[in-house]
């Protein structure tokens, strides 16, 4: 099958959507079927396995500022002004979305003739008002997670199946720590490593984590992998603080790198505020062995299994979060066996193989 990942950021962002594109995709190539990503202009491919085509548009933070919906709906419709003629006569045999925002262009296309099936893989709740008119433009309604799922199958009354979100299990696995990237990346030879990794917004709830790390051990540091528009105020308060010497920064990370990464690590936290559908770096940070502390909320309560995989924990509480990572600190033996139950958890749920399989097995049924 010729299949079309259609998503403008994927170009561009490191985030869970993109990655999603790259590695179903790049299983599902792998499968033997031809896949391209249609995307905004910016960015390199990830992956030589999957082509990448891109397009003009015209981002967000351009439009006037009537509110994040808005501003994302105008920014895919003007991405859908230069790829419609691309969509319909492309010749695809199917087509998949992450976002609502997106549904527009394939009512449009549908009118003009585009034959493939298409599929909405959802991953979030951005919706607004007058989608509901295009939802008749998809075939195939898919979630991350069971959570999201009852929200879509909420706001459009189509049943959803979930299919999680996935990783390349040898990509992301045990490593041995380096000298070398340690120093690198700032971290004391003999340092005790958190690390959170993915957009620095304010609603990831990495302020949480500064506003505790004064009252653990001094060898205790915390890297922060990613970049967004919270950096700023998040290197501000680590400086107030004062905990210059022990927060790291390190910017964005190239995906492939990440597990080298997170092999400097000895735990993972993810400390969200607002909702999360998924958590792929949960998954990913399972699947190289670290014990993982997430908050109790969304699709993240599906992944990790407390006391097994690590713990879930009350957002935004902080006495609870320096509680639980000070208790783990204290036992690594435990550490260990929680990251070592981890992998195998992610080994027998969560792949790109089993996620392409059952995408395919989707699209091949209604041919």
């Amino acid at each position: 099958m010729k299949i079309c990942f259609y998503n403008v950021t994927a170009s561009f962002i490191q985030g869970g959507l993109e990655t999603y594109c790259w590695e179903a995709g790049r299983a599902l190539a792998r499968r033997g079927h031809r896949v391209s990503i249609v995307a905004g202009l910016g960015g390199e491919p990830r992956h030589q396995e999957v082509e990448l085509l891109r397009f003009a548009f015209r981002r967000e933070q351009l439009w006037p500022d009537l509110g994040t919906r808005f501003r994302r709906l105008m920014e895919r419709l003007s991405f859908a002004r230069h790829t419609l003629a691309h969509l319909v006569h492309a010749g695809y045999d199917a087509v998949v979305v992450n976002k609502p925002f997106d549904f527009p262009i394939l009512w449009q296309a549908r009118r003009r003739g585009l034959a493939a099936q298409t599929l909405f893989r959802s991953g979030g709740t951005e919706f607004y008002f007058g989608d509901r008119q295009f939802a008749g433009s998809i075939d195939h309604w898919l979630s991350t997670s069971r959570y999201n799922a009852a929200q879509v199958e909420a706001r459009y009354g189509r049943r959803v199946e979930v299919v999680h979100n996935g990783v390349d299990v040898d990509q992301f696995k045990p490593l041995a720590r380096s000298a070398q990237l340690r120093q690198r990346l700032g971290l004391p030879e003999g340092a005790r490593v958190l690390a959170s990794v993915g957009r620095l917004v304010g609603w990831k709830g990495l302020r949480v984590i500064l506003e505790l790390l004064p009252q653990l051990p001094q060898d205790v540091h915390y890297l922060v992998a990613g970049e967004g528009p919270d950096e700023a105020r998040l290197r501000a308060q680590a400086a107030r603080l004062g905990l210059g010497a022990r927060v790291h920064f390190c910017g964005r990370i190239v995906h492939d790198e990440l597990p080298q990464v997170l092999a400097q690590a000895d735990l993972l936290l993810q400390p969200s505020m607002g909702e999360e559908s998924f958590g792929i770096t949960l998954v990913e940070a399972m699947a190289c062995a670290l014990p993982v502390l997430a908050s109790r909320q969304g699709g993240m309560t599906e992944i990790v299994l407390p006391g097994v995989t690590g713990e879930l924990l009350p957002p935004g509480e902080v006495e609870a979060w320096r509680a639980s990572i000070a208790q783990l600190l204290a036992q690594p033996d435990r550490m260990r066996a929680l990251g070592a139950a981890g992998r195998e958890r992610v080994v027998a749920e969560f792949t790109w193989a089993a996620n392409a399989a059952r995408l395919e097995q989707l699209l091949q049924e209604r041919r």
